[in-house]
């Protein structure tokens, strides 16, 4: 979360529309019940005001559409019909109805106007919605820029139009309000823009959002003293010793693993090389790990061919399903692991070892000292254990960036002699072979 002391210190506020700025939530559901009632014979069973809320604001869009059909049998392709009559009825409500802002929405609005920051709307109405209210409260003309559903594709929970506002705006420090499970979650995905809550504590998804959704703003209204100090409080919080912004910490983790194998990466780009250059030119170089390490290999052996060094992906999985085949003496494989112990690596290289009747020189490259996979290897090359970026420290994310480094460095240490001719007659499409 994108967190500033206070209000003052933020350039941007975003405004959702339904329920954050006018006070039409209950409008909307009348619109529905009434839609509903007309098209039913006999008895009509209202919903209670919670339960519309429980499917309307499901993170499930599929949701809504199952609880009319099994509440109303309400079929998917009749569904679409009376949702344009519900349009139709809520423009009638609030012809018949006092629109009102959300309690104390005045109360930001005119803190925003004098301290001249700028406001935008961001909602998943229709600008002919939209449009109605700007003839009725022209302060909201005010409004920097107002996205509507026609200027994204996908509608919240999805938060492509909250993306769309950080590529607008993209240097001011930003904050945004919302009042749903639906738009906050959508909000809440993009963590340049603080997230506040405005919601009443009955509101079916309050305690939903609180559980599981960290580190908010919650108010029930817009009461900017109790807002400042939630914003003061996340401030310390987030700027402390210990807490740092986790795009930084993913991104700062891999600048320190790579600065931690820094000297150990010099040296097996020297040996390794050293080694390639000098094998026999009638044998073949592999590249090859399991898993994702397996993905690493193949897209460094591409490049090492388009620097003209002959080698070749091979699947380790499938070696011991007739590939063993495509081996001859002599030849070089280079294999990867993060910790050395894995079971398919360990008996593939247990038997080129004792049982290939061909001589295959094996270089290992692990991320774990005292690893079985040493025993296997005619050459061993350790880095220090890697840390990876995820909180659980298990997905192969900076092991896979630094693994990936060393290779691609030790093609281009091999062929720091190539002309960008060779390299165009290798790579001839594309922008490269246009350069």
């Amino acid at each position: 979360m994108n967190c500033q002391k206070n209000l003052l210190d933020y350039d941007l506020f975003i405004f959702d529309f339904d329920g954050t700025i006018m006070d039409t939530e209950l409008l909307h559901y009348r619109a529905w019940m009434n839609v509903i009632n007309n098209r039913m014979i006999g008895n009509f069973e209202q919903v209670l005001l919670n339960d519309f809320f429980k499917h309307n604001h499901s993170l499930n869009e599929e949701d809504k559409k199952r609880f009319l059909y099994y509440k109303y049998n309400i079929s998917e392709e009749e569904y679409y019909v009376l949702y344009e009559k519900k349009h139709a009825e809520y423009y009638k409500i609030i012809e018949e109805n006092k629109l009102t802002f959300v309690r104390c929405f005045e109360n930001i609005l005119d803190f925003i106007l004098k301290n001249d920051k700028k406001f935008v709307i961001v909602t998943n109405t229709s600008l002919k919605n939209i449009q109605y209210f700007l003839d009725k409260f022209s302060v909201l003309n005010k409004a920097d820029k107002i996205y509507t559903k026609e200027l994204y594709s996908q509608k919240k929970p999805h938060p492509e139009c909250y993306i769309k506002v950080l590529n607008d705006y993209p240097n001011e420090r930003k904050i945004g309000f919302e009042d749903s499970l639906i738009g906050f979650h959508s909000l809440y995905q993009v963590s340049e823009i603080t997230p506040v809550l405005i919601v009443n504590k009955n509101y079916y998804y309050c305690k939903y959002i609180i559980d599981n959704y960290r580190n908010i703003i919650l108010s029930d209204n817009y009461n900017l003293d109790k807002i400042n100090e939630q914003l003061h409080n996340s401030f310390l919080e987030y700027n402390g010793e210990h807490c740092e912004n986790q795009i930084d910490k993913i991104l700062n983790n891999n600048i320190n693993e790579l600065q931690n194998n820094f000297n150990n990466m010099k040296n097996i780009i020297n040996q390794v090389s050293i080694l390639l250059k000098n094998k026999n030119p009638q044998n073949n170089i592999f590249l090859t790990g399991m898993g994702k390490s397996g993905y690493v290999c193949k897209k460094s052996a591409s490049t090492w061919q388009s620097l003209s060094i002959s080698c070749s992906y091979i699947d380790l999985p499938n070696l011991p399903h007739g590939d063993f085949g495509m081996l001859k003496d002599g030849d070089i494989m280079i294999v990867i692991s993060n910790n050395g112990n894995t079971d398919e690596i360990l008996y593939i290289l247990k038997y080129i070892k004792y049982s290939l009747p061909k001589k295959i020189t094996i270089i290992g490259i692990i991320a774990n000292t005292g690893s079985e996979m040493e025993a296997y290897c005619d050459y061993s090359f350790i880095l220090n254990n890697i840390k990876e970026s995820d909180n659980i420290n298990m997905a192969p994310s900076t092991s896979s960036m630094i693994f990936m480094c060393l290779l691609d460095s030790i093609g281009i240490y091999m062929r720091n002699d190539i002309t960008k001719e060779e390299f165009k007659n290798n790579h001839p499409a594309g922008s490269l072979g246009k350069r």
